[in-house]
């Protein structure tokens, strides 16, 4: 072979060589880029469960400071112990509470004008 067969030859395998190795070199890449990728979406992930349990955490934290406030251990002290404290007046109720006989709203049946009820209260007395 002539030396110029030879140079050629050489150009020929070192460009098939270096098109390889480029070759490896992107696969390696785009495996990086993948994994790269991968962690960033799983960091993404975490940073929103992690506020999540911030806020969740914060609620806790709201909800335990007003069980242990006064109000309301002297909330269910009233109503679940039937408690007062001593300077309280208490009124209680029994029974249900009922709407009038003689109002509208129960029956439909009184239909007189607030005038006419007026009159026939005096009058009847």
């Amino acid at each position: 072979m002539s030396v110029s067969a030879k140079k050629i030859l050489s150009t020929k395998i070192a460009f098939f060589a270096l098109l390889i190795l480029l070759a490896l070199a992107a696969n390696v890449k785009y495996k990086q880029w993948k994994n790269q990728k991968a962690i960033d979406s799983e960091k993404d992930r975490l940073i929103r469960q992690t506020r999540q349990m911030e806020n969740s955490n914060t609620e806790l934290k709201n909800s335990l400071s007003y069980l242990n406030s006064e109000s309301y251990k002297e909330r269910v002290a009233k109503e679940q112990l039937n408690l007062k404290k001593s300077d309280e007046i208490v009124f209680g109720f029994s029974g249900p509470l009922s709407a009038p006989e003689n109002s509208a709203s129960s029956n439909g049946k009184n239909s007189k004008s607030n005038t006419e009820k007026w009159l026939e209260y005096f009058t009847q007395r």
